[in-house]
């Protein structure tokens, strides 16, 4: 079973005491997967345990009883019933009265539960890429369902492909909240751990990048000094920076592995990281100048 099927059967199966609510979530399901022709809906969902839920609520709110039946594939179930209420509904999806579907604050999640059980899908987590779509069989032209997911809290775009319309949402926080807003909240749970696991690698890989720059350039650094003092001490020139300035030489070729840190403070007397740095700065300037003369 995938990650967006889990999603959906978890979310269907949110307990809805109040009839408002169970009646914004049965409309919600019908924006995005019913259809209907002359008096009749027909409603598209996946899976059984979505579609006994479902059933049970058309029962409910409209008074007809339905039978699931499979159709195509991919687990997709057919519900299909008369009901004048729900067809009247259907035929003014294009512009909903949402004053009409939203009686209580409850309502708004009932609603985005349904148009997700019917018509979305959801990333696995994990996934490089976090993606929440939302489609609709009878909706040509989703841009008010979007300012009323807007309305919610969540922002959704929207996309067109083959002459269809989807929304989506492509943020990894906005993707949990919607999760754990309409009730399935342990693929919500899932989702967020997923989200830190992969910042927690990534805020590793940074740390390792930067000290692994930072070691690079270090060695660089050491490198140009040492070989400095390596040509000073070959021409036999070391004796001319004076002691302190011969003092912190030698101690630079007895200890190339050192920071700068770290050899200031094994100097007797110790010295900051910026006066060691000054001292190798004199010391690699006075041998370039002796090159530049032998030039």
């Amino acid at each position: 079973m995938s990650f967006s099927l889990e999603a959906k059967i978890e979310a269907a199966a949110f307990p809805m005491k109040k009839p408002c609510c169970r009646r914004a979530f049965i409309n919600g399901v019908l924006i995005s997967g019913a259809e209907i022709c002359d008096d009749t809906v027909s409603l598209y969902v996946e899976s059984e345990a979505v579609a006994e839920i479902c059933s049970h609520i058309i029962k409910d709110q409209f008074g007809r009883d339905t039978v699931p039946e499979k159709t195509g594939g991919r687990g997709i179930m057919l519900l299909q019933f008369t009901s004048k209420s729900a067809v009247e509904f259907l035929k003014a999806a294009d512009n909903i009265d949402i004053t009409k579907v939203i009686k209580c604050p409850e309502c708004q999640s009932s609603f985005l539960r349904g148009i997700f059980v019917s018509g979305g899908t959801v990333s696995e987590p994990g996934k490089k890429n976090y993606h929440l779509e939302v489609k609709s069989r009878i909706k040509s032209d989703l841009s008010e369902l979007a300012d009323i997911c807007s309305e919610f809290g969540f922002e959704f775009k929207i996309s067109t492909r083959l002459g269809k319309q989807s929304m989506y949402v492509k943020d990894s926080g906005t993707i949990g909240d919607f999760l754990f807003y309409i009730g399935a909240n342990r693929q919500a749970f899932d989702f967020m751990n997923a989200k830190i696991s992969h910042e927690i690698k990534n805020d590793i890989n940074r740390r390792t990048n930067c000290e692994t720059s930072n070691i690079a350039r270090a060695t660089t650094s050491a490198a140009k000094y040492i070989n400095a003092i390596k040509y000073l001490s070959e021409h036999g020139r070391l004796s001319e920076l004076g002691p302190e300035l011969e003092y912190t030489a030698k101690m630079r070729l007895k200890y190339p592995e050192m920071s700068l840190v770290q050899l200031g403070q094994s100097m007797t007397p110790a010295v900051s990281k910026p006066g060691l740095y000054h001292r190798l700065e004199k010391i690699y300037a006075f041998s370039e100048n002796i090159k530049n003369k032998e030039v």
